[in-house]
């Protein structure tokens, strides 16, 4: 049925054939509608290209990995379920998702920690960047039963700062302040990445630590230019994205029911038609979902509670090699015409959300 035979209202979620759902954000008075789609993108559409969504909802369209059952995906990868059990298939890689552990990895239940080939951890895993909560941190990794692991920071890892930090930023933490040095050189038992790339078991991983500024906290970016120009460093062929702040509308609601995730980052992915996102930062927007083609994985991994509790599980993929899991998601991408690694797209920015929780 047209959106012209139902009733349209500024807050009704509709969907937009071959672009996806949204939510109408404006009466242009001109016969069209302005629609802020869930992938941050925004538009304006007459009411003959769009529909109701049958679900009116605006409660986030996410999976708790103890709530669903095991998920797979067109790339070929699959969403394991609590307690992981499923055999993985023969040449495939398992990989385990932590974030925002705030230096309580030494109180994650030993039940929530699964073996794996791959770790990887989307930052925030210290307080304020302490050092003795980084040396632990590499003990806790090294004995991990992960053969790579892939760590990246966050907001609160202030020390992997150093511009930040010595510019004012770690007054606010540490008298006297620490030695930023020091910080990153404890660091170990795995592969760090900022802004940079790795390649682990055939699999290409970018991890870059930005998110949208706010409190004065680290790796802080302004919406617009300066975080589109930092998204712009993603390599166009990267299979896992490691970001500690998670896409706008993906895994990115508060309990105050707003979306805080990075519009910039969103169209980024969206250009490059990533694999597998994996994030955390916002903890109420723990768990996982896909873009509306399910060509992509998001994932925010918090495993601390909005209350600071190292309590939620991780979240564990299976991912087919690299290879298959390239072919398989050109495949997708051609049959859906969407773009292909390396083509521009536009750069104009959306509207950014409010930000004003902190975590």
């Amino acid at each position: 049925m047209a959106a012209s035979a139902q009733r349209i209202v500024v807050g009704s979620r509709v969907e937009v054939p071959s672009i996806g759902a949204g939510m109408v954000a404006m009466d242009n008075e001109d016969g069209t509608w302005n629609i802020e789609f869930d992938d941050g993108q925004e538009g304006d559409f007459p009411t003959g290209q769009f529909v109701l969504a049958a679900n009116q909802s605006l409660k986030e369209l996410r999976q708790l990995p103890d709530a669903a059952p095991t998920r797979e995906l067109p790339s070929g990868i699959r969403v394991l379920s609590i307690p992981w059990s499923e055999p993985k298939p023969e040449g495939w890689t398992r990989f385990v998702c932590f974030s925002d552990t705030h230096g309580l990895h030494g109180s994650i239940p030993s039940e929530h920690q699964p073996e794996a080939d791959v770790l990887l951890h989307a930052g925030d895993f210290s307080n304020t960047g302490e050092l003795e909560q980084v040396e632990s941190l590499s003990r806790w990794l090294q004995a991990y039963p992960a053969q790579e692991k892939v760590v990246i920071a966050g907001n609160h890892d202030t020390t992997f700062h150093e511009e930040y930090y010595m510019g004012g930023g770690g007054a606010r933490f540490h008298d006297p302040p620490l030695d930023c040095a020091q910080a990153k050189a404890l660091l170990q038992g795995c592969t760090y990445l900022e802004d940079t790339s790795t390649e682990v078991l055939g699999y290409k991983v970018y991890g870059s630590p930005w998110q949208p500024e706010f409190c004065d906290w680290a790796f802080s970016l302004r919406h617009g230019s300066e975080l589109w120009q930092k998204w712009q460093e993603i390599p166009h062929d990267v299979d896992i994205l490691l970001t500690h702040g998670p896409a706008r509308g993906f895994c990115d609601r508060t309990s105050r029911d707003q979306r805080v995730g990075c519009p910039e980052l969103a169209q980024a992915i969206r250009q490059r038609t990533v694999p597998v996102s994996v994030s955390g930062h916002i903890h109420d927007g723990y768990g996982w979902t896909t873009s509306v083609d399910e060509s992509t994985l998001f994932i925010n991994a918090s495993t601390c509670n909005s209350s600071y509790s190292p309590t939620n599980p991780p979240i564990v993929f299976d991912a087919p090699p690299a290879e298959e899991l390239r072919s398989r998601q050109n495949s997708q991408r051609e049959a859906g015409g969407g773009r292909s690694p390396g083509e521009g797209g536009a750069t104009s920015f959306p509207r950014a959300p409010p930000f004003n929780e902190l975590v």
